[in-house]
């Protein structure tokens, strides 16, 4: 049976290639590395729905990143919204946010869009200047009914109760004010433009037989680690004791920790990661790449949680998705715990910060009607009921706190030897807790990310100084 250790890095254990975040093979986020804007993007992607422009009246074209599960999941809501309402969704899958990202910005060009759509705020910064983007504020805070088929109504909004049910940080991301030039593109200090789907994190996946053979308690910090893996790396010497799939968000989440700075909303100075802090850093990394303690995503070519379920001699920390737990799942092969992101000491302090992943969903403006139907489906995949199915399936965190009141979900959770159920409750801890950060989102934060990523990469391996490695970062953006 595995077990799961029930505290470590700190109070809180139960027991990705450079990217910006990808519903992908292994987990979710990897997102877009392209730098396209409406007016000037073009695309290799196209996509097999129909889109608006050729739609029928009470047809909706939803486009998202989501695989073959969650498609199934999804059409559960879909014939809810069909059974209440008489529209019918097409879904369709991008193939990724790159592709999602690409489909739609040459959908902007051709002025022929779907009615909703998964996105990312870095997405969401790009399409605001082509003023498609539609405020789901006055839907979110409508007192109107509107006649279901059965014969009954449905209030179009949300009373206070049902937002409050929102989890906070989550549903703050939507707000225009999150983007620094919002009222530039005509909406103000109530618009609304996106809603939480699904949220992920980063998760430590460690292999609890190592750290009992070797005598090792569970980290707390990122000096404990790194301690850890010299122990490691002695006894399985051609392992590579830590993993970590997502450089950029490696590279994000220590600025975060510490207070360096990663990039700022004041347009005026947007990109504040080339400082001496950065660059004793990431020297610090090459030191231990050198060592033969740490493997990336890109170092070892694939996914690192390869490396993770072939046991000792792979990796014993493996640092990924928490929508990507199934494949971290050694299934059975040896005892695994998870656990937060380790902690930076700050003025000897312990600083957990954790990024908060998973998509958010928007809307097109393509007509009153349209939107406000568009809007009643996205209360569909925002029902508690919907959401549990959706977390069971995917490992994702639910955005709705009564979700965890809910029979079914109570007994996913309770189930020890399940590895999604696992994850997910440790993003309820950090949500409780208030551990998750999120960046600044604006035209140019996209490539920000990507650049963070390659920067650590060329400076950990040794092929630029770590300074050299984050100039080439900014020129290469300003």
């Amino acid at each position: 049976m595995k077990k799961i250790k029930l505290l470590g890095f700190g109070a809180l254990a139960l027991t990705g290639a450079l990217s910006l975040v990808a519903c992908n093979s292994n987990g979710d986020e990897a997102k877009t590395t392209t730098t396209q804007t409406p007016s000037t993007a073009t695309s290799t992607t196209t996509s097999t729905a129909t889109t608006t422009s050729s739609s029928s009246d009470k047809k909706l074209v939803f486009w998202h990143a989501a695989g073959d599960k969650n498609q199934k999941i999804i059409e559960t809501a879909i014939s809810n919204f069909k059974e209440k309402y008489g529209w019918d969704v097409v879904q369709s899958s991008q193939g990724g946010y790159d592709g999602l990202y690409n489909a739609i910005i040459t959908g902007l060009q051709a002025n022929d869009v779907p009615d909703l759509a998964m996105c990312y705020s870095d997405h969401i910064a790009t399409y605001l200047s082509s003023e498609k983007v539609a405020d789901l504020a006055p839907y979110i805070n409508s007192t109107d009914t509107i006649a279901t088929l059965s014969g009954g109504s449905e209030t179009i909004g949300y009373s206070a109760t049902e937002l409050a049910d929102f989890v906070e940080s989550f549903y703050e991301e939507g707000k225009a004010t999150t983007y620094g030039e919002y009222q530039s593109y005509g909406y103000n200090e109530n618009s609304m433009l996106t809603m939480p789907l699904s949220k992920s994190t980063e998760i430590v996946y460690y292999n609890n037989d190592v750290l009992q053979e070797l005598n090792i308690a569970v980290p707390e910090t990122w000096d404990d680690i790194w301690a850890a893996c010299a122990i490691i790396k002695t006894k399985y010497p051609k392992s590579f004791p830590l993993c970590y799939d997502s450089e950029a968000n490696w590279f994000i989440t220590m600025c975060e920790q510490n207070g360096w700075g990663y990039t700022s909303a004041n347009g005026d100075n947007h990109y504040l990661f080339n400082t001496t802090n950065h660059q004793n850093w990431l020297k610090e990394l090459n030191g231990y790449y050198e060592k033969g303690y740490v493997a990336t995503q890109t170092t070892y070519g694939a996914y690192t949680s390869g490396l993770f379920t072939k046991g000792a001699e792979g990796c014993t920390f493996c640092i990924g998705s928490s929508g990507g737990a199934s494949y971290q799942d050694p299934k059975g092969e040896f005892n695994w715990g998870v656990c937060q992101v380790p902690a930076s000491v700050v003025n000897g302090e312990k600083v957990y910060k954790s990024i908060s992943q998973g998509p958010s969903i928007f809307a097109f403006n393509n007509g009153d009607e349209r939107v406000k139907m568009t809007w009643l489906f996205m209360k569909e995949l925002l029902d508690p009921t919907f959401q549990a199915k959706y977390s069971i399936e995917s490992g994702y965190n639910p955005v709705r706190k009564s979700t965890y009141e809910i029979e079914d979900f109570k007994d996913f959770l309770s189930d020890e030897e399940d590895i999604k159920a696992a994850v997910v409750k440790v993003g309820q801890t950090l949500m409780a807790n208030n551990s998750f950060y999120v960046s600044p989102a604006f035209p140019g934060s996209a490539t920000a990310r990507v650049n963070v990523g390659s920067a650590l990469v060329y400076a950990l391996t040794g092929q630029k100084t770590p300074a050299k490695a984050l100039k080439d970062a900014i020129d290469a953006i300003v």
